[in-house]
């Protein structure tokens, strides 16, 4: 490999984000949320975290799975708010599945999946889960 190639390769680990965010519009609130990228080692354990035991092995919680990627995700809103959780608490993760629609919870974790570097393809997501 080239000095040159090194080099490029090298600024491009320093100048890139450490954890990509973005901006995603929700219509039914008429806002936008904000989401940042996590790292595989969070996910691995937000996948344990929202698993349970059972005859063969553990089976993943996908509604629970969807909702702490959200709650770990998201810089706005924040699900921790007092006034969330006093309304639809008592956990954050409660507030998500009382306030998000199925769909909008799919939505953002394949849109927070994706900004983490899993890409679209929807086995990969699966893969993600499993």
């Amino acid at each position: 490999m080239s000095n040159q190639r090194q080099e490029e390769i090298l600024n491009a680990l320093l100048d890139t984000e450490i954890k990509p965010q973005k901006e995603l519009y929700m219509k039914r609130f008429g806002v936008n949320f904000s989401i940042e990228a996590l790292d595989g080692k969070t996910i691995h354990r937000i996948r344990e975290q929202a698993s349970y035991p059972v005859k063969n092995g553990k089976q993943l919680d996908e509604e629970k799975f969807g909702a702490l990627i959200i709650e770990k995700s998201c810089k706005q809103p924040n699900w921790s708010d007092d006034k969330l959780v006093n309304a639809f608490g008592p956990t954050p993760v409660d507030v998500i599945q009382k306030r998000l629609l199925a769909g909008e919870i799919a939505r953002l974790t394949t849109e927070i999946l994706n900004l983490s570097g899993f890409g679209d393809e929807e086995e990969q997501i699966e893969e993600i889960k499993n």
